[in-house]
């Protein structure tokens, strides 16, 4: 009986032998795109349980789909539960979103891909692409680029909102930094207060203490 069981897992002539190594890979692959790859380069250290933890569980999921059968109603409840995680969670940025997207992408073709043992070493290929193109374009930035910021401030007139040099002007003269571009985006003349979004290159580090992240102000009325 036991060695019926065990030649269901039989796909490359050793039981067992195919499972473990794909999971080490995943294990290894997902830590580094999640370590050494986001964390390194966004240092947003919540989402280190939250992707290495769906990767893995995401790999033996598919793991287990790769060997059973499935009947359509335990495969619609299967996509629902998935569906009700997704829609009860709160909503991230696009870049930790594309980063679960490849620990998903990632686990799945170590669990599903049929590689052969004697051409396994596919499998590390595979691997290393996605990891090298991530890490590569982490660390690629065109050498002139414009960041966009949104500044809240107080002007000196509300008319200088209709003239966009002397608002560049007085925005320049406020932060120190030479913006370039500037766009009006909400007004609240009770509060005396204005959020505009300004556009200027890469090259002034002190940016990020003059200028809020880039999410709307509450309370603010046009």
């Amino acid at each position: 009986m036991n060695e019926t069981i065990l030649s269901d897992f039989y796909i490359s002539g050793k039981p067992w032998i195919d499972f473990i190594i794909r999971l080490l890979v995943n294990m290894v692959s997902t830590f580094i795109l999640i370590r050494f790859i986001y964390y390194s380069n966004n240092h947003r250290v919540k989402f280190i349980f939250t992707f290495y933890l769906m990767g893995l569980m995401i790999f033996l999921i598919s793991s287990i789909l790769g060997q059973i059968e499935l009947d359509f109603g335990f495969a619609l409840g299967l996509f629902a539960i998935f569906a009700i995680i997704r829609f009860r969670s709160p909503p991230i940025d696009l870049k930790e979103l594309t980063y679960l997207f490849l620990v998903i992408g990632i686990s799945i073709i170590n669990a599903m891909v049929d590689f052969k043992m004697n051409t396994w070493y596919a499998l590390i290929i595979a691997n290393l692409i996605v990891l090298g193109t991530a890490f590569f374009m982490e660390i690629y930035k065109p050498k002139n680029y414009l960041v966009k910021r949104m500044l809240i401030f107080t002007p000196s007139n509300f008319e200088i909102l209709n003239n966009n040099e002397l608002l560049l002007e007085e925005i320049r003269n406020n932060t120190g930094i030479e913006v370039l571009k500037v766009e009006v985006n909400k007004i609240n003349r009770k509060r005396r207060l204005v959020s505009v979004w300004v556009f200027f290159n890469d090259n002034n580090k002190k940016y990020n203490a003059v200028f809020q992240e880039e999410k709307e102000i509450e309370d603010m009325e046009e």
